[in-house]
């Protein structure tokens, strides 16, 4: 049987292996893919995992890629990647380029009636947060297949898992923020893009009202928790903006968050109050009350601190800061 007629899969792919960059790395080529629609399921989370499953929904749709042409090998490996808690089936799906349907197959999860299963997995904030983690789990995964050397596949999922979930290093930051850093008008001006932002939880610390401003601190306290925001993929540019509108007042510090979504453990930076034994802090700020409030006058300071950082023109951080304190 000659190349050309050799027999070929097409496989409806929906989570990581959406990531080019990751496809390429089981293929050991750039995939050939076609945006695809895939109705009758719903893409989940999974508890404790960056990675989705679909299961049976009558109303669902899930949109994802198309790779034509994958080879028994390439399929083989595919097979491998996904494990046991996934079963290949063959579904219809309409493809998004010209409304044609197609039969492909896809991997569907086993147990449909998991409670692991919650809520909706988004792309976005997977690429983000974990896309360079996945090429790299999966490269090991492959060695393994070409040489297990007495370990199990389980092996190297755990081993890592545990390193998706440490301090890698990258070139990019992840920050949490709790005041209006939340509010994305606001952090959209001072980072002059719009972050993906995930949901997250700090333990440890206490969320501070401060005597004549209108933006909070924290700081260390054994009980306390804040609910708060992750600013994903931030470059040192971008990093450096927040550290100048924070000042010295704060100090950047890494800390450990749970992400409240899949309550899946995630080094950051925060910045934290650096006199925490201010007399000035007192009570619980809050961010709702804080919107309604004085939005419009944040939006108004972070307008003005980037014509600043643009144009100095002699004059001092310092005169911006008066924007973000209680009127006298």
């Amino acid at each position: 049987m000659s190349g050309s007629d050799a027999p070929s899969h097409n496989i409806f792919f929906y989570g990581s292996i959406l990531e080019p960059a990751v496809a390429a790395v089981i293929l050991d080529r750039p995939a050939d893919t076609v945006p695809a629609l895939l109705h009758g399921y719903h893409r989940y989370k999974l508890k404790e995992r960056p990675y989705p499953c679909i299961v049976p929904f009558e109303s669902g749709k899930v949109n994802g890629k198309v790779i034509r042409g994958v080879s028994d090998a390439e399929l083989q490996k595919f097979d491998m990647i996904e494990g046991s808690e996934y079963e290949r089936v063959t579904v219809e799906v309409e493809r998004m380029d010209n409304s044609e349907t197609m039969k492909v197959e896809t991997y569907v999860w086993v147990n449909k009636d998991d409670p692991s299963m919650y809520g909706e997995w988004d792309y976005e904030e997977w690429r983000v947060v974990h896309a360079d983690k996945f090429v790299e789990t999966f490269r090991k995964l492959l060695e393994w297949n070409k040489n297990p050397d007495g370990k199990r596949r389980e092996d190297i999922v755990e081993s890592r898992k545990k390193k998706m979930s440490s301090s890698d290093q990258s070139s990019s930051h992840n920050v949490f923020v709790y005041g209006s850093f939340q509010e994305p008008a606001v952090v959209g001006l001072i980072l002059e893009c719009t972050p993906v932002i995930v949901s997250a939880q700090l333990h440890g610390f206490h969320r501070y009202r401060l005597k004549g401003r209108l933006h909070p601190c924290i700081a260390p306290l054994e009980t306390g928790v804040i609910n708060g925001k992750v600013l994903t993929g931030l470059t040192d540019g971008q990093l450096e903006n927040l550290d100048m509108i924070e000042g010295d007042e704060y100090v950047r510090k890494p800390v450990e968050v749970v992400l409240s979504e899949t309550s899946e453990k995630m080094q950051v930076e925060g910045f934290i109050w650096a006199n925490k034994d201010d007399p000035d802090m007192y009570g619980e700020w809050d961010f709702e009350e804080w919107k309604k409030l004085h939005m419009e006058k944040f939006i108004e300071a972070s307008e003005k601190f980037i014509e600043w950082k643009k144009n100095p023109d002699g004059r001092s951080r310092e005169e911006f800061a008066k924007f973000v304190n209680e009127d006298p």
